[in-house]
């Protein structure tokens, strides 16, 4: 029998390199600003979900005289489910580009970050078609026509994100606290006719992007823009690339804590289960060594009542 692939014993976690893929990091993924990372300790499990009892009104229940008893609430307790699936990649360093490599090239390096931008692009990818979709996220609007921020003469998108903001307010009871973007629809909020107005009196009505991220955070009330500038290539391997923006042309509001925990309302956490890691193994037959990145995670949206998507934000 021919067996192909490390066996049960052949592979190595590489500590060096395990801990490069804990640091190394590509400004274009904004996944895992949305949606933190947190660890749990099972691959599968419930996550609690809170009710709104908190919110509730004892009108003239609270007062209590002498010898009562104070006025009896109770709070409700629902369970969520996660997952946590491991996701893989690997790549083949020949012996020959280690004995040819010279300062800068660290051949087991660099395919650690080619492998890391891979893993990560389906990780954005996911998400972003997950939170695109109305049947997901069903606290939305779809924009059209002279509505849609690119259309400067018509559209209203100041308003349109002040609604956004509303919506999650009166059904959370909290302010979002975040605004993703994708990089083209923070392209079309730069030059809209709005925008430029609400800052003629400031630096003369031109903005760079953080200034523009700055304006976006103040106006709002926010404490994060998030600008998703990921592209990924969607062609079938061997066909002509078709280069795409992984976020699309949508926005979202959204809340994301400070200080990720499962006691914390939230939009959504990364829930994992085992961290980056890296492995390698030997295959004599190929005279090579391969670096293999591995990460068992779970996106998980814990409340969808804590986002609203403005989906079709620019045409």
């Amino acid at each position: 029998m021919t067996v192909f692939g490390p066996q049960l014993g052949q592979t190595k976690v590489d500590k060096i390199l395990s801990q490069f893929s804990l640091f190394y990091s590509n400004p274009s993924y904004i996944g895992e600003l949305i949606m933190p990372p947190l660890k749990v300790k099972e691959k599968t499990g419930k996550v609690a979900k809170y009710g709104k009892e908190n919110l509730r009104v004892y009108a003239g229940q609270t007062t209590r005289n002498p010898g009562d008893r104070a006025q009896s609430v109770d709070y409700s307790v629902s369970q969520g489910q996660y997952v946590c699936q491991e996701h893989a990649l690997e790549k083949k360093v020949p012996d020959e580009f280690m004995n040819n490599q010279d300062d800068p090239y660290d051949a087991k390096r660099d395919a650690v970050k080619v492998v890391m931008d891979n893993l990560w692009q389906n990780q954005e990818y996911a998400l972003a078609n997950a939170m695109a979709n109305t049947g997901i996220l069903t606290n939305n609007v779809t924009l059209a026509g002279g509505d849609q921020w690119n259309n400067a003469a018509t559209s209203k998108p100041l308003e349109d994100i002040n609604i956004g903001i509303d919506a999650i307010r009166t059904t959370i009871a909290r302010r979002p606290n975040s605004l993703s973007v994708s990089y083209t629809v923070f392209k079309a909020l730069k030059i809209h006719p709005e925008i430029r107005d609400a800052v003629k009196y400031t630096n003369g009505g031109q903005l760079s992007d953080t200034d523009m991220g700055n304006f976006l955070k103040q106006f709002f009330n926010l404490k994060n823009v998030f600008v998703g500038e990921a592209v990924g290539d969607l062609a079938i391997e061997g066909q002509t690339s078709n280069i795409t923006d992984l976020w699309g042309k949508h926005a979202w509001l959204h809340y994301t804590p400070d200080s990720p925990s499962i006691m914390q309302p939230s939009f959504g956490y990364t829930l994992f289960d085992v961290p980056r890691v890296v492995d390698t193994y030997r295959e004599n037959a190929v005279i090579a060594d391969f670096i293999r990145v591995r990460y068992s995670y779970d996106q998980n949206i814990t409340d969808a009542n804590a986002a609203y998507l403005i989906k079709n934000a620019i045409a």
